[in-house]
C-alpha cells in the first residue's frame, strides 16, 4: 500500500530531522523575526523545513506540500497534501533548547491519512495511520477514558495581549475556572499529544494554523478526540481559526461554556 509506504518513509525523515537538529543546537542561534519580537524563526526551521520537502521532492514531486516557513510550497490539483511545521515551539527551542517538535500531516483531499509529531529532546515519536492506532514510539495508546472538564487541565490559548482591553473574553475567563487547572507550553503540538497520554485533558486556541494541529490532529482522533471551531462546527485539517479538542464529553463541555 503505497501509502504506508509513505507513512514509513515519513518516520524515518523526521528522526532524521531531528538528529539534524540535535547537531545545530550545538552552535550558536541566528535568532530572526517574523512578525513580533514573540514571532521568530532560526536557520534551524529553515534547514529542517528543506531537508524535509527535498526528501518529499525528490520521492513525490508531485504532491502538494504547505510549510510553515513557506520554503517550496506546491500547489496543484493532486489529491495528496503535506503539512509539515518544522520547528513548532521555535521560541522554546532558542530559550530552553527543549519543549519543541517537528510534525508532519499527510492527508488526502483534506483528510489526515497519518500525523507525526517528535518531541525531538525528549526522543518522543507519537505517531498514528487513520483507523490504525496511536503510538508513542513503539507502545500503542489506549482509548483515553470518560471524564469531565474539572477533573482535567486544560491547555488554554488567547491572545494575552489583549485581554486588558476586551471583554469578549469573558466566556474564555468562565472557561478556565471551570478546568482544574490552565497549562501553556509554547508548543502546540507537545500540548495536544499531551492530551493522548492523558496528562492533559482538552485544548481551546483562539487561533491557530493547520501546520500547528494537523499532525496531532490524526493522532488524538485515534484515541477518541474531537476536533471543532469555537462553534462546535467540523473543520478539515486545513482549516486555520479558532479550535476546540477533547474527548467528545469534555468538547461538550466546553462548548456549552463558550456558548453561555
Amino acid at each position: 500500500m503505497i501509502e504506508q509506504q509513505i507513512y514509513n518513509q515519513a518516520m524515518n525523515w523526521v528522526i532524521e530531522a531531528g538528529e539534524l537538529i540535535k547537531q545545530l543546537l550545538q552552535a550558536d542561534l541566528e535568532v530572526n523575526i517574523k512578525a513580533s519580537h514573540a514571532d521568530l524563526v532560526t536557520i534551524i526551521d529553515q534547514k529542517v523545513e528543506t531537508f524535509i520537502v527535498d526528501n518529499i521532492k525528490r520521492h513525490y514531486p508531485e504532491h502538494n506540500i504547505v510549510g510553515e516557513e513557506g520554503i517550496a510550497n506546491t500547489s496543484s490539483s493532486h489529491t495528496y497534501l503535506w503539512i509539515i511545521d518544522p520547528i513548532d515551539g521555535t521560541t522554546n527551542m532558542i530559550n530552553r533548547r527543549q519543549d519543541f517538535a517537528i510534525s508532519v500531516a499527510f492527508c488526502y483531499e483534506k483528510i489526515g491519512v497519518f500525523g507525526i509529531v517528535y518531541d525531538v529532546m525528549n526522543n518522543k515519536l507519537f505517531h498514528a495511520f487513520k483507523n490504525e492506532g496511536a503510538f508513542l514510539n513503539q507502545s500503542k495508546l489506549e482509548m483515553l477514558p470518560t471524564a469531565r472538564l474539572e477533573q482535567q487541565l486544560l491547555a488554554f490559548n488567547l491572545p494575552w495581549n489583549e485581554l486588558e482591553y476586551n471583554v469578549k473574553w469573558n466566556s474564555f475567563f468562565r472557561l478556565a475556572s471551570s478546568a482544574r487547572g490552565i497549562r501553556v507550553y509554547g508548543a502546540t503540538t507537545i500540548e495536544l499529544c499531551d492530551i493522548a497520554i492523558g496528562k492533559l485533558g482538552a485544548f481551546v486556541q483562539c487561533s491557530i494554523k493547520s501546520w500547528d494541529y494537523a499532525a496531532s490532529r490524526v493522532i488524538l482522533e485515534e484515541v477518541g478526540c474531537v476536533f471543532s471551531d469555537l462553534e462546535g462546527n467540523e473543520i478539515d485539517i486545513t482549516y486555520d481559526g479558532g479550535i476546540i479538542v477533547g474527548t467528545i464529553q469534555v468538547h461538550e463541555q466546553i462548548l456549552q461554556l463558550l456558548k453561555k
